[in-house]
């Protein structure tokens, strides 16, 4: 009875929420929703169906507070985060390159003006392919280094202490994991990982790592810049299943990727395989200002339905992209993160071994 009734309610909500596909497949009939759906996939149906509203200030989700209590919770961190302590966006770090170039008379204001108008992924391959041709070495890394003392965003994600991969080149994340054990706490010391190489999911399981995902300014020989780079990098097969297993595996919180890396946001997804299940599992902070709703409600579906990421929108009305930081400060104090449990890693080289 209970079960029909949760049903019932749940094809109410979805005629109201849910676009024509999906409607349809739940006008079928009430015997076969049953044979193949559970009642809490149902549940999560209806719960994922509508957008949250956009606020200023809410809690973390359920999902990323059990998460980081069982060890499995990690921060996906982008060019938003630290344009908060003005490094440059992809869009800024380009111009750098052209204008250095420009500087040292490798360009004209023509060309330059010209090149003006590309995609920053296209002008930075342009910039690295004058710059070799005149045997001339653009150095990106010294518009990436700023003082990250005091109460910002990074002392909070850094004070979470989850592990974390980025697509930043800077190396602001620190994670402080303190491991408590009979009231004592040590520190774990950062492990950072740059190289494709060595991209394995059990670091993820590694309580201080960071994975540069392309790169950072201490090795700036495997720094991933160029268009060339970029898709040589994500065919690589390590990349991509590091990327698989920490979509499929984890409970992964996106945050400084705004509508300007939607591009890159989008390809990582793709090149992991993300896609939606019933669990909720990836999870994107992302700022509009509360005239876009309609878009951020078109978003939220489009991302839920294409990759399983459900898009937590703040209103950007007042604070600006500065209210991520507001958001992540006030989390810090409601996220514990722990290791996660020996069986993890069992389970992992059980899944490489089967696999080999």
């Amino acid at each position: 009875m209970a079960e029909s009734y949760l049903i019932s309610i749940g094809r109410l909500r979805l005629k109201q929420t849910f676009d024509r596909d999906i409607l349809a497949d739940y006008n079928r009939p009430l015997a076969d929703i049953q044979s193949q759906f559970s009642i809490q996939v149902i549940i999560n149906s209806i719960h994922m169906a509508r957008a949250p509203d956009l606020r200023e200030i809410f809690d973390p989700p359920d999902e990323i507070i059990q998460a980081g209590l069982n060890g499995d919770l990690v921060f996906f961190v982008g060019a938003g985060a630290s344009m908060l302590l003005a490094l440059p966006s992809w869009a800024g770090l380009a111009g750098y390159a052209l204008n250095d170039l420009r500087d040292n008379d490798y360009l004209n204001y023509s060309e330059l003006e010209q090149l003006n108008g590309l995609d920053p992924k296209r002008q930075l391959s342009i910039a690295y392919s004058i710059a070799e041709d005149n045997k001339y070495k653009l150095d990106l890394t010294k518009h990436l280094v700023c003082k990250s003392d005091g109460d910002n965003i990074y002392k909070a994600i850094n004070d979470i202490g989850c592990p974390c991969v980025t697509t930043n080149y800077d190396e602001l994340l620190s994670p402080r994991f303190v491991d408590k054990k009979d009231g004592s706490t040590t520190a774990v010391s950062v492990n950072r990982v740059y190289e494709k190489e060595k991209f394995f999911a059990k670091l993820l399981n590694e309580p201080g790592t960071v994975v540069h995902l392309h790169g950072a300014i201490t090795k700036p020989e495997a720094m991933v810049v160029t268009t060339k780079q970029y898709l040589e990098h994500y065919d690589h097969e390590n990349v991509q299943e590091f990327l698989g297993e920490l979509f499929e595996r984890k409970t992964v919180l996106f945050l400084g990727y705004g509508l300007e890396e939607a591009e890159i946001l989008e390809h990582i997804l793709r090149r992991g395989s993300a896609k939606r299940t019933s669990h909720r599992r990836l999870f994107a902070l992302q700022g509009f200002f509360s005239s876009q709703k309609p878009l951020y409600e078109n978003l939220h579906a489009y991302y839920e339905k294409s990759f399983g990421v459900h898009l937590l929108g703040f209103v950007r009305d007042h604070d600006n992209y500065k209210r991520l930081e507001g958001i992540i400060k006030s989390w810090a104090s409601q996220i514990e993160v722990r290791k996660p449990p020996l069986a993890a890693d069992h389970d992992f080289l059980d899944e490489v071994l089967s696999s080999e």
